[in-house]
């Protein structure tokens, strides 16, 4: 039993009268007899309390919630007793969850019913378990406060960010991607198939005028060509220690809140989620590497919405590890399994210069069969560490190393670009956009 503020309040109410007993003894009997009462009204109030008090409780959760993304958590109350109840909810979900709120407070009609609800959000994959209901109330003559711990243990399960791609779905729908930043496939541009013949325009590449034409109509006439709608697109994902790393950003959709620590995989994977249903979307098909110092998986490309739903399972179960991508062995498997032409996306960090040597040499190894793409994830705590200025001795090491390590990155990548291979190269919060919008370009031009 627990006193509430107006319990307590009349408990001591009880002090003056023992001060005055000090002039006027017969009163300290006086005071006793006063602090037996509100005791004995606390007693009744939180038995009759307990027994009237009966509360039935549900927790609705999705079985599948999306990683990085605020999912709802809704929970529904019925009142079984004829008394009216304030109650405050308080939910159990996973410590690797960041919840900001989770306590709620609701009054219920005798015999009604009622409901909260508050927003969560994953920072890992996995399996989580949310933990017991509480509730608490305060007694019928409010001198007493009740708690109660209701069993609702529930098994979920945290896949990549399928909110995200319903996101993308809507916004499509409703024709405002490029109000968050997307890009358009165009149906006509540079590809591979003829189309027709038009009237040269500035913004025309030269290779594109058609001298023959041009020669026999007397002014520049352009070659116009549709983009193939059918071809692969392999993504590759590193699962090794360079993975492992935690990288802060904002919710897809949101303009401010609190950024998210998620490993740079995490982001990832959110981000070749989003890719893969894009390019199903435009007919591509879709495959799938993912590798540490051994393969984990291997999804030869396929269309459709299917295809989609086995790399939500493949991706789920993938974990980054204390150990150094074998990139031979990854690249090899995907030479040797998939043969034709394809987009190879690979989503990996560049930190020293042996690993960021041993993936040139695989990357610059796929071209001219395949188109290779590497999308990396800049760091944007190392990059304020570099920039700012250090007020002792300890921020100056710090911003040396720091200067170091970005340098060294840059000079990876320049080499890589340098060597014909596509890089993206942008801060977690825009990953996804382009990703997705560099794989559009390529269709748009005709890369694939």
């Amino acid at each position: 039993m627990q006193l509430t503020l107006s319990g307590l309040a009349l408990l001591l109410g009880a002090v003056p009268v023992f001060l005055s007993s000090a002039y006027e003894p017969r009163l300290a009997r006086v005071g006793g007899w006063w602090m037996a009462a509100v005791v004995l009204l606390a007693l009744l109030d939180a038995l009759v309390t307990r027994r009237v008090a009966r509360v039935e409780a549900l927790r609705e959760v999705d079985a599948k919630l999306s990683l990085g993304a605020a999912n709802r958590v809704r929970i529904k109350l019925r009142n079984r007793s004829r008394w009216p109840l304030k109650l405050q909810v308080k939910d159990s979900p996973p410590v690797r969850f960041r919840t900001p709120e989770r306590m709620r407070s609701l009054s219920l009609e005798p015999f009604g019913s009622g409901e909260v609800t508050y927003v969560t959000t994953p920072l890992e994959r996995g399996d989580f378990t949310f933990g017991d209901l509480y509730l608490r109330g305060r007694g019928r003559l409010g001198l007493t406060a009740w708690q109660r711990r209701l069993p609702a243990t529930q098994e979920v399960k945290v896949y990549p960010n399928l909110v995200e791609v319903e996101r993308y779905d809507l916004l499509a729908r409703s024709q405002r991607l490029t109000e968050v930043g997307f890009h358009a496939l165009r149906q006509r541009g540079e590809g591979t198939q003829f189309e027709s013949l038009r009237e040269y325009v500035p913004d025309d590449e030269f290779r594109s005028i058609d001298w023959k034409a041009t020669a026999r109509r007397g002014k520049p006439i352009t070659r116009q060509y549709e983009v193939e709608r059918s071809q692969n697109v392999i993504l590759m994902l590193d699962t090794g220690r360079m993975m492992r790393a935690q990288v802060s950003s904002r919710p897809p959709g949101t303009a401010g809140g609190e950024p998210l620590p998620m490993s740079k995989l995490d982001h990832g994977i959110n981000a070749a989620l989003l890719l893969a249903h894009v390019a199903v979307a435009h007919d591509d098909a879709v495959g799938l590497v993912a590798f540490g110092s051994s393969l984990h998986c291997f999804l030869p490309p396929r269309k459709g919405r299917a295809q989609i739903g086995r790399l939500v399972d493949q991706m789920y179960a993938l974990q980054p590890a204390l150990e150094e991508p074998d990139y031979p062995l990854a690249f090899s498997l995907l030479t040797q399994r998939s043969r034709k032409r394809a987009l190879v996306v690979v989503f990996t960090d560049l930190v020293d210069a042996d690993a960021s040597q041993r993936l040139l040499a695989q990357l610059v190894a796929l071209r001219p069969r395949y188109l290779p793409l590497l999308v990396t994830l800049r760091d944007g705590d190392l990059e304020r560490v570099a920039r700012g200025v250090p007020a002792q001795v300890e921020g100056a090491y710090q911003k040396a190393v720091a200067g170091q390590v970005l340098a060294a990155r840059e000079t990876a990548l320049a080499r890589l670009r340098a060597r014909g291979v596509l890089v993206v190269d942008v801060p977690a919060g825009t990953l996804s956009v382009a990703a997705v919008n560099e794989y559009l370009r390529l269709k748009n031009t005709g890369r694939l």
